[in-house]
């Protein structure tokens, strides 16, 4: 990300490979997803503290959706209360005002899941099962997103916080300093 965000900021253009291939390892545990979508997140974080008011002058479509993830960030958290707000300030019962929010949730997620699904020609019914999986990832993105936000944009600019600065893995194939150094005695 920093590279392309620099490069394009510099007046390259990047270009989309629709015959492009990125294998990808899923995390073997819930340590190694939580060290990937740290990285993640801090990552997008430090490249908007460090790119953002030049994005803004020379790429302002790319600034663009750059703000609309933060906005999407920011705003995750109202929505996700949306129940709790509709059953404490209504007159709907609880049950009600979920199945409410989990249908217009359900109406907003399942799109994309089946045009997925149809452009990698999956099996729909099995990608249909896994919808609770994805609101586990959504969960789990949310914290970690707000975690980068507060630290990557909050507190190292206020010199509270270095930040991300070490690169861990998020996949056990790769041995972690520790266990390299104890593996050599």
């Amino acid at each position: 990300m920093d590279y392309t965000w620099s490069q394009q900021i510099a007046g390259r253009r990047a270009v989309y490979v629709p015959d492009a291939v990125a294998l990808a390892a899923d995390p073997e545990d819930l340590t190694y997803l939580r060290k990937q979508v740290w990285r993640w997140m801090a990552g997008f974080c430090q490249n908007v503290r460090l790119h953002l008011g030049r994005l803004i002058l020379h790429k302002p479509l790319l600034a663009l959706w750059v703000l609309l993830a933060l906005l999407e960030i920011l705003t995750a958290p109202v929505w996700w209360a949306t129940p709790l707000v509709i059953a404490s300030t209504t007159d709907e019962p609880p049950a009600l005002a979920f199945l409410w929010w989990a249908g217009a949730e359900l109406l907003l997620t399942t799109p994309p899941l089946l045009y997925a699904a149809h452009r990698r020609k999956l099996p729909v019914g099995h990608v249909l099962l896994n919808i609770p999986c994805v609101y586990a990832t959504k969960a789990v993105n949310l914290v970690y997103a707000w975690k980068a936000l507060i630290v990557e944009l909050l507190l190292v600019p206020l010199h509270l916080s270095r930040g991300l600065t070490v690169y861990e893995k998020g996949r056990a194939d790769t041995p972690t300093p520790r266990t390299a150094l104890a593996g050599t005695g």
